[in-house]
């Protein structure tokens, strides 16, 4: 089942927007209704009524109305969001520049997400990314407000009293919509600043710290201070900040759950990342591998050992001369029949592989690029074994004795082919 919904592409990453983005407009209307709708339709009765027409008039008046104000913020929530999505397209294009690849753009109710397809390694990267979407924000803040204060001068509106309306919501278009988007691209930026996880401001301090400190550490300090920015949000979403003019809120309590679960999983990647450093790739392969020769015919064995293998290797010799995917077979039978296929018409002959001698962390980096759950592992030129992420989630929660092991089983994958 699919949560989101695909809405486009950016330099060819797909944007998204995930299912529950609904419960926020459902909400909005329901808020727009119970404030302009149901508040405004007084008790009437029929000692102060001149006939029902009157009253059916006064009703139509206000859903009219009522209607006219959910358009008007559905509207401007569209608009925050398009700020949202250049914002996450700052962290996207600056990732692709690092030859990071992005997977996609996701937009959810409380803001968005470039998923990247492996982390970056250097401080210096992350803090590069991290940078790009505040700096998104600022610089379209700074658009929309030179815009709006041009357009009070032109009408000799005074400056204050028209950004106060604002504030109340009394300012009307275009110099409204102008300032609000100004007013909220700032605060998108500053929210991000808060120094916690998952914020960027959280990962502009780790990248800034792990230039003199090492990332597990870093990562360690900023998850701490995550915490407690945590407690304080929750604090005063429970109505601890009354004395402070802070109302309690239901959004301010969920904030602070989301930054206890962004701290918990920015620590988790870096002990995983510190753990995985120290295995190397030829400690964690265990399991025999299956391999298949470019005449090998595409048979129902063949197909029927998918259920079993991600990936097959494909060799002559001990030597790797393409590799067979599940994805890549099933696009293939979709075209024509199984028999008129041999492995060589299907085989990828480009494709990222392995070293035996590095170290896990940079094979799942691979892994998670590639969109593969298995590759092949070469030592030197030869095939030493296929890893899975399987192998990478067994040696994290069991680390291998020994840095190294003997080599696999390489065993012919003949039978498929009967």
């Amino acid at each position: 089942m699919r949560w989101s919904l695909r809405v486009g592409r950016i330099r060819s990453v797909p944007v998204e927007v995930h299912w529950s983005f609904l419960l926020l407009i459902l909400w909005m209307i329901f808020q727009e209704w119970d404030g302009r709708v149901r508040w405004t339709i007084p008790q009437f009765t029929l000692s102060n009524l001149v006939t029902d027409a009157a009253l059916a008039s006064y009703v139509m008046r206000a859903l009219l109305e009522g209607l006219r104000g959910i358009a008007l913020s559905i509207g401007m929530v569209i608009l925050v969001f398009a700020c949202i999505l250049i914002h996450e397209t700052g962290h996207m294009v600056h990732a692709q520049a690092l030859g990071i690849p992005v997977r996609r753009i996701l937009l959810l109710p409380f803001g968005g997400l470039a998923e990247l397809a492996r982390l970056p390694e250097r401080p210096r990267d992350e803090l590069r990314i991290a940078l790009a979407g505040p700096a998104a924000n600022l610089g379209l803040g700074l658009m929309f407000g030179a815009l709006a204060y041009g357009w009070m001068l032109a009408g000799d509106a005074p400056v204050r009293e028209t950004i106060s309306q604002t504030l109340r919501g009394g300012a009307g278009w275009p110099l409204g919509m102008l300032l609000y988007l100004a007013l909220a691209n700032f605060g998108i930026a500053l929210f991000n600043l808060i120094p916690a996880f998952p914020m960027d401001g959280g990962r502009i301090l780790r990248s800034l710290l792990a230039l003199l400190l090492s990332r597990l550490t870093a990562t360690r300090i900023v998850s701490g201070l995550s915490w407690v920015f945590s407690g304080a949000f929750i604090l005063l979403g429970l109505g601890f900040g009354e004395r402070w003019l802070i109302p309690p809120s239901l959004g301010l309590i969920l904030l602070g759950l989301f930054v206890v679960l962004g701290a918990g999983f920015e620590k988790f990647v870096d002990e995983s990342r510190a753990m995985l450093q120290r295995i190397t790739v030829r400690a964690a392969v265990r399991q025999p591998t299956w391999t298949l020769s470019p005449t090998d015919n595409v048979t129902p064995n063949l197909i029927a050992a998918f259920f079993l293998y991600p990936i097959l290797p494909v060799v002559v010799g001990f030597k790797v001369v393409g590799l067979l995917a599940k994805q890549d077979l099933e696009k293939a039978l979709k075209r024509a029949r199984p028999e008129a296929y041999t492995v060589a018409h299907i085989m990828r002959t480009r494709y990222p592989y392995l070293r035996a001698d590095e170290d896990l962390w940079r094979a799942q980096q691979l892994l998670m690029g590639a969109g593969l759950t298995a590759l092949p592992v070469l030592d030197g030129d030869q095939l030493y074994g296929v890893l899975t992420i399987a192998d990478i989630h067994a040696a994290r929660a069991l680390p291998p004795s020994s840095p190294t092991a003997d080599a696999p089983t390489i065993i012919s994958g003949g039978n498929f082919s009967v």
